[in-house]
């Protein structure tokens, strides 16, 4: 081999390598390889409703752990839920991985306040979500939320804030709520 048919051998190699390197990124996101992180909000589809959150991810994007809070009024009695009088903001914890390239599954927790008095602190009740997400585009995602509520008296042992296992939700959503998510957009 000559030196030039090296340098041509060398040339072509160095050009391929670089039309993969450059071709391989846009190839993957057709994949949709989504991961799980940013700031999002969760409008609700066919009723008023939303509520904003946050995912920290784990450094693969394929689980996290999150929290947010109900933006627009939430109140169980949207599903025939007698609970009691309850304040319409609420904090959620959440903690989501991906089941899929674009879907993931999800399960929220949080605790409705009485509104009988601003400072208080009694529990009304508490709410659990059973969550489905596929993601449609990047930033952009469709989930299915199946809602449960249970009474404060339905954690009892050990009291550590979730409903005690075997327990019956004291109220369950007699349909699923759908949301449209959207990823706030990078600055």
């Amino acid at each position: 081999m000559t030196i030039h048919s090296f340098k041509v051998a060398l040339t072509a190699a160095v050009a391929v390598t670089a039309c993969l390197l450059l071709t391989a990124p846009t190839a993957m996101a057709d994949k949709g390889a989504y991961k799980l992180d940013g700031a999002w909000v969760a409008k609700v589809v066919g009723f008023p409703g939303q509520w904003s959150y946050v995912f920290a991810a784990d450094p693969s994007g394929r689980h996290a752990y999150g929290h947010g809070s109900v933006d627009i009024g939430f109140d169980p009695v949207v599903f025939g839920c007698q609970l009691g009088e309850t304040n319409a903001d609420s904090p959620i914890l959440i903690s989501i991985k991906m089941t899929g390239p674009d879907t993931a599954v999800g399960y929220s927790v949080w605790y409705s306040l009485s509104s009988a008095d601003p400072a208080s602190t009694e529990i009304v009740f508490i709410g659990e979500v059973r969550t489905e997400t596929k993601f449609v585009a990047p930033g952009k995602g469709e989930s299915t939320h199946y809602f449960s509520f249970y009474r404060p008296d339905q954690d009892l042992d050990p009291a550590d804030g979730f409903p005690d296992e075997g327990e019956t939700p004291a109220c369950s959503a007699p349909v699923p709520v759908y949301t449209l998510d959207t990823r706030l957009p990078a600055p």
